[in-house]
């Protein structure tokens, strides 16, 4: 049996211009982690009851964690993984690897039986409730289909930070410093982002004089509020700029701001 504990994480993501949410498991970033497993047992559902973007409403959602639970425990069982869950117009798909197609289509669809409400009409094949299929994929495509993108992934991370920041009842509309890392390869490379920052309304805060491990540090602010399109804008054109020369950008921090003016922080 595989003894790996998942190491999932969720996306927000447009796939074929719909509003989708991913849930990936990242440790499979590494092909090490996929050797003997080109078996792909791909399994979806539709749900019935959705938003006016395609994803689960609030009677779907309870339906569709018992579905994961059941699909997860049937790849376990044949010592397969779920690799990811696509979730987007009104339908949700799992991905499953494994070293063995049939075990592992079989062991899905008998798991699958027992979630709940959907479990009238599930087989092999079925038009309704879960379809189940199996499929060749060596290269894993469908994982590597539902990665994010670089710049879906660096609009999660920005949304995440405001999120921790709204766990601190964060007054988004506060202007306050929004303070971000950048590392260089050289110092030469830092001096040309410190000119970089300077016509772009960034100020430099922190220059060590020595690098570390990974290269120059630099930090820098920006007064701002707390809005996801603004600060995505940010990350993006600093990211971009520190890639050109060479380094990183390695995320940003602030402080929240209660309407009292007090408060913590969050950081990427």
């Amino acid at each position: 049996m595989n003894q790996r504990e998942p190491n999932a994480r969720v996306y927000q993501r447009v796939i074929d211009g719909k509003p989708a949410i991913v849930a990936v498991d990242e440790d499979f970033i590494d092909e090490r982690l996929r050797r003997g497993m080109s078996a792909c047992v791909v399994a979806s559902a539709q749900f019935s009851e959705r938003d006016e973007h395609g994803l689960p409403g609030p009677g779907a959602v309870e339906q569709l964690r018992l579905l994961d639970e059941h699909v997860g425990a049937a790849a376990e069982q044949c010592d397969g993984v779920l690799a990811a869950t696509v979730t987007t117009d009104g339908i949700r798909s799992w991905y499953l690897y494994g070293a063995k197609q049939e075990p592992l289509l079989r062991s899905v669809a008998a798991g699958a039986r027992a979630g709940g409400p959907m479990r009238a009409g599930i087989a092999l094949g079925a038009q309704v409730g879960i379809v189940v299929r199996g499929e060749v994929d060596p290269t894993w495509k469908r994982f590597s289909d539902a990665l994010p993108t670089p710049e879906e992934k660096r609009w999660n991370d920005d949304l995440a930070v405001i999120e921790q920041l709204e766990e601190f009842g964060d007054d988004h509309s506060v202007p306050r410093p929004i303070e971000h890392l950048a590392i260089l390869p050289s110092e030469a490379a830092r001096r040309e982002f410190v000119l970089w920052l300077g016509e772009n309304g960034f100020e430099p805060t922190a220059q060590p004089a020595k690098p570390e491990p990974r290269g120059w540090p630099i930090e820098f602010a920006i007064e701002s509020e707390i809005d996801i399109d603004a600060i995505y804008e940010q990350t993006c054109d600093i990211t971009v700029e520190a890639e050109r020369l060479g380094g990183i950008y390695d995320g940003w921090q602030t402080r929240a701001v209660e309407k009292n003016d007090l408060g913590s922080g969050g950081a990427t």
